[in-house]
């Protein structure tokens, strides 16, 4: 083997070796993760939401600082809060931010019968389904490779 093909190996080595050394502590951070969630709206009056579901790390949920009942293990998730909604002059608003970067995404929130949606938003790269199961509205957020995603709805009585 000549002196300049071993040169061209070693420089291409040196290369993939630098590549691997700033990914690997990226991927090993646990920045990214997989979040699956489903919000269960109570009786509006009381401002009550139930979150089940997993989640590779909570630290996320800002929420989750003030929810009263919350149980973790294992990546699962069971917290009964009142933090995420609040009353308007039009009816109610439910807001859902989450810090931090997420490889899938996928909330669905069920808000319950005689109420009506009035807006939904959300950030950039969440799509939305939405449907109806048993006079419930059923809202399907699903994303990939998100940064801080967030979802806010608004909806009032029907």
């Amino acid at each position: 083997m000549e002196v300049a093909a071993i040169h061209r190996s070693l420089f291409k080595l040196t290369g993939l070796t630098i590549a691997l050394l700033l990914i690997i502590p990226f991927a090993a951070s646990g920045q990214s993760g997989q979040l699956f969630l489903n919000v269960y709206v109570d009786d509006s009056s009381a401002r009550k939401a139930l979150v089940v579901g997993n989640m590779d790390d909570p630290s996320g949920l800002a929420f989750l600082n003030s929810s009263e009942h919350i149980y973790e293990e294992n990546g699962q998730l069971y917290a009964a809060t009142d933090s995420l909604l609040k009353e308007d002059d039009l009816g109610w608003k439910l807001d859902f931010p989450v810090s931090g970067h997420y490889d899938e995404y996928h909330a669905v929130f069920y808000i319950p019968g005689g109420y009506e949606l009035r807006q939904i938003n959300c950030s950039q790269g969440l799509e939305v389904l939405s449907s109806s199961y048993n006079g419930t509205l059923v809202l399907d957020v699903q994303g990939f490779d998100l940064i801080d995603p967030a979802v806010s709805l608004s909806y009032r009585a029907a």
